[in-house]
Parts: structure tokens; sequence; C-alpha cells
């Protein structure tokens, strides 16, 4: 019987840090400030902001225009990189952020400008395509999303009248600032708007995000707003879900628990299950529906709160420190929490703390949760006096990449890299290479006694017998091994000197039952009967129809099955030779038997060419022998013990059988 081993692969993840890849920086000789970061398709990044005065980049000059305090800046690099090119985009006419950016799968770049409220078509070469300024009173615009269809969604708000874009309906002025959502072709044509609508001159539509067919809106406000026909009074921040047609699904609100006091979303990101998340400060309690996030020292301190798609309320969390934030939120290529921010003196969330405690500076910090926003880690980035992380990006590969600006010190290094000094206030982008573990294969197999490879995809794998991954088992992405016994893997795969954390791969043996055939009259039984699938064959071919334990056999033959568990594994029975008991004996035109009965020292001569065998009771095979004409085709045998045998053709078995007794 062959014996059939199971191994089953448990995988335990320990989680990935970035890995700093490059940094560049740049900047004019005054204050300037990074705003936003994006990548394409094709992993290129752009990063965003405001120059004070002529500003370098790569081998570009862009030189400040207009008498305003800023102009606004594009650049492109590449994946490694590389400068690829850089464009003044316009005149600042105040000195309000670029509000967002994004590329579509055409590789078209769109840029909003806080305020005025305008909306720039680039083309993937830097040239400026189409620029739309929103024709309304206090008009902003916040970010920007593109739609598998194209289509161009921007938060914005006005406030003084009514207005109407693109000659929509009208939304109306309530006293505050009115709040919208639009859907705009790729000619930069309004062809939707979805109003929200506030007594508040301080409301803003923070941030949109776009997925499937559903924008989520997240907005700042310290009145009531107005949504649909319904209104929500004193909330702080609603986050707020429509489909495509500007039906509204659901809003929820977070609260002041007594005075107001500043509380400020930054950043809202959806996950491909449409789980919603978002980022921002606050100064005094919040109340997120039963969960108060108090913060007894009235100083900015950093909060994240979860929805499903839904709107029922995950979780809600805040940092365990003061003085810290989050500016912006994304979804990792594993469908982790990707967070960035600041904070001064420490940052400290769950379990993690950062900082030193003392040092009442600006760094910036990256942090990574799940999806029940437990810290997997935090990383500190600022070495440099006053800096600050902006915006964050992650290309389809997994890297993330940070911008922001730095205050130019005698100390200028970010995340270990040395920054060169500029101006009074410089910009960085920076490049974290994320290597995550490999992926491993086949983890639930069945062994058939031979060497089994376990495939792990990856670049550069190396297998450990430890965790510190110092004890090397093998290097490459198949493992092949003889496994006997519970045995672990560590798995980690590199990129040049850059490396993932060691990923640990369980090997659990579990033998099978024996399995074994039996015979009862012509019935044949598979015992034990563990099997949820049966594979019967005579004679090495295939019997047709059947799927059972059990089999009433109409034909002598050699029987064996392949007998296929609950975990799709197969195990192999013993054959057993079948006799059946209805088939009549044949005599002496075959086989001569003398003499029967005796005390087992029979001479039997076998006179038609053939296979035969001598077979017990149970089928079971006790001597085989070939007849060949013109040979000595006799066959002595003794020392069987009592009892009753037969005599069979192998080659022809409907031809019957011949008994022999055993008596001493």
């Amino acid at each position: 019987m062959k014996k059939t081993l199971l191994f089953l692969f448990v995988i335990i993840n320990f989680g990935t840090t970035a890995q700093n890849n490059w940094l560049k920086n740049f900047g004019s000789t005054q204050i300037d400030y990074a705003d936003k970061v994006i990548t394409d398709s094709l992993n290129n990044v752009f990063i965003s902001g405001r120059m004070r005065t002529n500003m370098t980049i790569g081998d570009t000059t862009l030189l400040k225009i207009g008498a305003n305090p800023y102009n606004y800046f594009l650049a492109k690099f590449t994946e490694s990189g590389q400068f690829v090119w850089a464009l003044n985009v316009d005149v600042a006419p105040s000195t309000d952020p670029v509000g967002g950016l994004e590329v579509d799968r055409n590789q078209n770049i769109y840029m909003t400008l806080e305020r005025p409220g305008t909306l720039y078509k680039i083309s993937t070469n830097g040239i400026v395509l189409i620029k739309k300024t929103i024709n309304a009173q206090n008009a902003r615009l916040s970010n920007v999303q593109i739609d598998k269809n194209l289509n161009i969604w921007v938060g914005g708000s006005f406030s003084q009248s009514n207005f109407s874009l693109d000659g929509l309906p009208q939304m109306p002025h309530l006293g505050g600032t009115g709040m919208f959502v639009a859907r705009l072709d790729s000619n930069l044509t309004a062809k939707l708007v979805i109003p929200i609508g506030s007594n508040s001159l301080s409301s803003r539509v923070g941030r949109i995000a776009l997925k499937d067919s559903l924008i989520y809106v997240v907005t700042n406000s310290d009145n009531s707003v107005y949504i649909k026909n319904d209104t929500i009074k004193d909330a702080r921040i609603i986050t707020t879900c429509f489909d495509i047609t500007g039906k509204l699904n659901w809003y929820k609100a977070i609260y002041p628990t007594g005075l107001l006091g500043g509380e400020q979303i930054w950043d809202i990101a959806v996950s491909d299950s449409n789980q919603i998340v978002i980022v921002g400060e606050y100064f005094r309690p919040i109340k997120i529906e039963n969960i108060v996030l108090n913060n007894d020292n009235e100083k900015d301190n950093f909060f994240i709160v979860s929805y499903n798609k839904n709107g029922n309320l995950l979780w809600a969390k805040k940092s365990n420190t003061i003085y810290s934030l989050g500016k912006a939120v994304k979804f990792t290529k594993e469908g982790k929490i990707a967070v960035i921010g600041n904070y001064n003196f420490s940052f400290s969330f769950g379990n993690s703390s950062i900082g030193d405690g003392i040092s009442n500076k600006s760094y910036p910090f990256l942090m990574e949760l799940d999806n029940n926003g437990n810290t997997e880690w935090i990383k500190n980035l600022g070495q440099s006096d006053w800096a600050y992380a902006i915006d964050l990006a992650i290309d389809k590969k997994g890297n993330w990449y940070l911008g922001g600006q730095y205050q130019a010190t005698t100390t200028n290094v970010i995340d270990g890299k040395s920054l060169t000094v500029v101006g009074e206030s410089d910009i960085y982008l920076l490049k974290n290479f994320m290597v995550s573990e490999p992926t491993i294969g086949n983890t639930t197999f069945c062994n058939d006694n031979l060497p089994k490879s376990i495939t792990a995809t990856g670049t550069n794998v190396s297998w450990f017998a430890d965790s510190l991954a110092t004890v090397l088992v093998f290097k490459g992405n198949n493992l092949t091994i003889n496994f006997t016994k519970d045995s672990v893997f560590y798995v980690q795969q590199s990129f040049g000197t850059v490396f993932s954390k060691p990923k640990a791969v369980l090997v659990k043996i579990y033998q099978l039952k024996p399995v074994k055939l039996t015979q009862s009259g012509n019935t044949i039984t598979v015992q034990p009967a563990i099997g949820k699938n049966y594979q019967w064959f005579t004679n090495n071919s295939l019997i047709t129809g059947v799927n059972r334990p059990s089999f009433v056999a109409s034909t002598n033959g050699k029987y064996n099955v392949i007998v296929i568990d609950s975990n799709n594994c197969k195990n192999y029975t013993d054959t057993l030779n079948f006799v059946s008991n209805s088939l009549n004996e044949v005599f002496s035109h075959q086989v001569n038997v003398y003499p029967n009965p005796n005390n087992g020292n029979f001479t039997i001569e076998f006179l038609k060419e053939g296979k035969y065998q001598i077979v017990n009771q149970l089928g079971q095979e006790v001597v085989s022998f070939n007849y060949i004409e013109n040979k000595n085709n006799s066959l002595l045998i003794s020392n069987l013990k009592d009892g009753v045998y037969f005599v069979v053709s192998e080659s022809n078995q409907n031809l019957g059988r011949q008994k022999i007794v055993v008596i001493h």
C-alpha cells in the first residue's frame, strides 16, 4: 500500500517597512512648498507645488512670472528617479495650495488649484491643453479623480450667491459656503453637479474619492450642512456617499463634544473592497457615533476613522500623543492602510512610538496599519529640522512616493539621506522602495513519496532556517525537499541591497490512514471508507461510472482503487486478485493437479499456454507461473498452510478456476 502525506502550509506575515531608494530635492532661494504627489500607470511620479522665485529642477530652470507671491509648478520623474520635465503651470493669485493632481490612462495630467478654483489638463509631455477657472464668487476646488470612462470628478465650493456651473441647474447659496461635486467630460465641461449646502462660511469639500460607481465626499463645517433634503446640524466633519447619478446613499457625521475646536480633515481613501478611511487632526474631544476621542491637552492630535461601503462605522482611533496630524492616506498594493503625517516631540499610535519626546521640531512619519487600524509599523523620516510630509502616492508595484518640504538648516537629512540647501525652505521627493514578502504558491498539496517543490513568486528569493535570515537553506524560487517532519522556513526576496521582511512558512505533515481492499463473496470493499471520491480499476483499466467505497465484481481480475479524500489527496489500495465464487471450475483440459487433496505437495501441470496464479480464498496471490510452450511446465508446491486454494488463469480469468485442498 502506498502512503499519502498531506502538506499544510500556514503563512505568517511579519509586515514590511519602507526602504529608502532615492531622494530628490530642489527649491528657489526663498520659501517653497510641495503640495501634491501622484503616479501614473507607467509608474512615473509627478510632484506639484508653489515656488517663490526662480527654481531649478533637474536640468530645467523655471522662471518666476508675475508680481504675485507664488507660481505653481509641476515636475515629472521616472520610477528610477530620472528627471523628465518641469513646467511653470501658472501664476498663483493667492497663497493657496494645489488642490489635487491626477493622471488618466492616456497619461493626461489634471491639476486643480484650491483658490481660485481652476482645473488644468496637461499632456504627458508637460503642455497645458486646457485651463478652466470656475466662474463663481470665492470659488475653490479640492482634489480631482478620474473614473474608468475618463470622466473627471472634482470637489468644490463657492459663496455669496447662487451658482450655475456650465449652464447646469443652479446650486443655491444658503448663507454660507455652497459645496458641490461635479462630473466633467474630457473637455472639462461640466455634465453633472451634486450640490451640498451650508450656512457656514468655513465649510469646505475636504477631499473626494472614487471607487467603482460610488463617490465619497468628506467635508468640514462648523454649522448646518444640507444634503438633499436632510439637515446635519453642528457637525464638524461629514463623510458622504453618492452614486455616479448623484443619488445619496448615506452620510456620517463627526461631532464636537463641547466647544468647537478647529477640527480639520486632510484626506480620504477607499480600498478595492470599498473600505473608507479618513485622516485629519482635532483639538477638542470629538464623537464618532458611540466612540469619543478625547484630547485633554487641547493640542492638535492625529485621528483616523474607517467606514464600510454601507456607511457603518468600523473603528475610530487617535494618536496617544499630542502635536501630530495625518496629512495623507492611501491603500497599499496589499490592501493595507498607508498614512503619512507630521509630529512634534514624539508620535505614538497603538503599541508603536517614534521620536525622543524632547525635540520640539516638525518631523514627518510613515505608518502602515492593517484593515482594523492596528499598527504594522511606524517609521520616522525626519532628522532635518522642521521637515514636513505633505502628500503620498503608491505606484502599481507598491512603491511609496512622499513629497514635502524642509526648512534649510545645519542638519538636513530625510530618511537617512542628506539634503542640499537651496533656499529658506526647499522641496523633497522621496521614493521608499517597498519590497513585499514573496508570494507562496501551492500551499496545500499531497505527497506521493517523491520530493515536493514549494514555489515562491519573487525576485532573488532565499529560504532560511531562522527568522533572522542567517541560516541559508536554498536560494531560488523553487525549494524542493523531502518532508519527513514538521518544518519551518523563512522566505525573503531582495532588490539590490533592499530586502523584504522574512515570511515564515510552517510545514505541517499529516499521514493518512492506510486503505485496503477486502472481499466478501463477489463484493469488494475499501476499508476504511475515508474517501469523498473513489476510482476503481480492473487489470489497470478504469471502471467508469463507479464512485463508491464498495463494488460487486462480475469478472475475475486484479482490482485496485484510488481513494480521494476531503483534501483532494490520493491514496492507493493494494491490488486484490478477485475470483468469483459463482464461476465454474476448469478441469484437466486446462490444468492437471494431483494428488488433490493432499498435505501441500502438489504437482500441477499446465496444459495450455498462459499466465497462472495460485490464490487463497481472499484472492491474494500465493504463487504465479507463466506457461511456456515446449518447456517443463510442471510446478511442485509445498509448505502451504491448511485450506482451500484456487488455480486461476491470469490471462483469461473468465475461464474460471481449479480448486485445490491442503490437509496436513
